[in-house]
């Protein structure tokens, strides 16, 4: 082959390489950028969650005359002949009244951010998600259901992709999209918000 042909190639070849390494650093800092400012902003919605949900249980204590953070409820009504005077009140169970309650001291592990923009799931209470694009879903899931064992939940699997997580009378569904981008909750796009290789992690009160 020509000499000069031969070079030609190669130098072609080598501008076709750098050029798709410039356009991958710039995708993956646009990628990071668009992350970070989706985490301050999930950041800040969860932290008015918790602030909001924090609140609302101090009130309901003052009015039940209870100092606990958390709403409570009782065990079961007292009989009809315990009704007297010396009738002793029900014992109150902590009830957990929203996922950031549920899982509060949790430390999301593998860089797993509060995500806003996700679509409705119906029959379920509180719900939030997490993401992540650092590590696949069969590390990021483990991960998690580790926190919950580390904060008291007795962890067990629902299916392959759902657990089910309860701690005294605290119940919450985990649900693990390997493929955040392409989760579908109720027939539509679940979160179409999160970049391409996510992974999220659905958490709700059954």
């Amino acid at each position: 082959m020509d000499p000069m042909v031969v070079l030609v190639l190669t130098w072609v070849t080598a501008g076709v390489v750098v050029a798709a390494y410039i356009w991958f650093v710039v995708w993956r800092y646009r990628a990071e950028q668009r992350k970070k400012a989706g985490q301050a902003t999930s950041d800040s919605a969860m932290s008015d969650k918790i602030a909001r949900t924090v609140q609302q249980a101090a009130a309901k204590a003052v009015v039940a005359g209870s100092e606990s953070e958390r709403l409570t409820v009782p065990i079961a009504n007292p009989p009809a002949a315990a009704q007297g005077a010396d009738a002793a009140a029900p014992e109150p169970v902590a009830v957990a009244l929203t996922v950031a309650d549920a899982v509060s001291g949790i430390s999301l592990p593998y860089d797993l951010a509060p995500l806003i923009t996700m679509a409705s799931r119906s029959a379920v209470g509180d719900r939030v998600a997490f993401w992540t694009d650092v590590a696949p879903a069969a590390i990021v899931g483990p991960a998690f259901a580790d926190e919950l064992e580390r904060l008291g939940y007795s962890v067990s699997p629902l299916d392959d992709r759902t657990l089910s997580a309860t701690r005294h009378r605290m119940e919450l569904v985990v649900a693990i999209h390997p493929d955040g981008r392409g989760a579908i909750v109720d027939g539509q796009v679940g979160f179409p918000s999160v970049p391409e290789f996510s992974v999220v992690i659905e958490v709700w009160v059954p």
